[in-house]
């Protein structure tokens, strides 16, 4: 018998059965992947559907704001160079992280036919192999025709009690082959249900393990977190652009000086100085452009756009 099968399943009929329950199984396995997929791709669909209203609403300023830390770092580059020290590296402001996506699922082997098994023989034809194969005359020994003549008795009236089941029983026991007696080709059947099932499984593990990942991606968080305020009557999305306006109006004050400072002047080197200090003490915290700035803590939280 196939490794994998029940070795009790002595019954081409229970056989049937068994391999029916595992396809009813393997069926109800691929409506919870089906499930688990609708509910990755309904929360991914809703945080990109945030993310959209996010980059509309901020976008232009986020924009507004590199542009000009960029033109401030190009200002500090240029003063660094002409004193001959040190450049002074402005960390980047946000961070653009995709949403994982699932691979696509290993097509599904095509289940055998049932057809291209062999045709079940009729009752009379099993008797006559139970004859073939038990008669007592074929017996080697006294022992054995003794064994032989009780199986006889057994498969004629089995033939008598037209009951195919308990001849297919003895036939299988004297080493008939089961697919020639059922019609059916358990191995085929069962190595395509562990095939399946193997590769269900699998599925199974990868959208739960992106699932995962989906819930805790930082895109997500702070969805849920704008979802939650405002449930609660606060527009997070009105509240950060207010901070982004702030830092833009900050940062372009900072340029408005840099821009009238000598580069090889000693106000030069103290507008450098101000500025090593106040990255060294805020670039691992958060985007500011004060020492007092506690601000754009959600921003930095999510730190990205689709």
């Amino acid at each position: 018998m196939q490794r994998g099968a029940d070795p009790k399943l002595l019954d081409p009929g229970l056989w049937r059965l068994e391999v029916a329950r595992r396809r009813r199984q393997l069926d109800e396995l691929r409506g919870f992947l089906t499930t688990l997929e609708r509910e990755f791709q309904a929360l991914s669909q809703s945080v990109l559907a945030f993310w959209s209203e996010y980059e509309q609403r901020l976008g232009p300023l986020w924009q507004e704001l590199e542009g000009l830390q960029l033109d401030l770092q190009r200002m500090l580059d240029a003063m660094a160079e002409a004193q001959g020290g040190p450049p002074v590296r402005l960390p980047t402001l946000r961070t653009r992280r995709t949403l994982p996506t699932l691979p696509a699922a290993v097509a599904w082997p095509e289940p055998p036919a049932e057809s291209d098994a062999p045709t079940a023989p009729s009752l009379k034809h099993l008797h006559r192999l139970a004859a073939m194969r038990l008669h007592p005359d074929r017996a080697p020994s006294e022992a054995e025709r003794t064994r032989r003549e009780a199986l006889m008795r057994d498969a004629n009236l089995a033939y008598a009690n037209q009951d195919r089941t308990v001849l297919e029983g003895l036939l299988i026991a004297a080493g008939e082959s089961p697919v020639r007696l059922s019609g059916f080709d358990l191995h085929a059947q069962w190595q395509w249900l562990e095939r399946c099932e193997q590769l269900a499984q699998g599925r199974m593990r990868l959208i739960r393990a992106h699932l995962v990942l989906l819930r805790q991606h930082p895109n997500t968080v702070m969805a849920e977190s704008v979802t939650r305020g405002r449930e609660r009557g606060l527009d997070a999305l009105a509240l950060m652009a207010l901070r982004l306006k702030a830092q833009v109006q900050e940062l372009r004050q900072q340029h408005y000086i840099g821009s009238r400072l000598p580069p090889q002047g000693a106000l030069a080197q103290q507008f450098l100085a101000q500025w090593r200090t106040r990255w060294a003490e805020v670039a691992s915290v958060q985007p500011s452009y004060a020492p007092d700035w506690d601000g754009l803590k959600g921003e930095r939280a999510a730190n990205s756009a689709s």
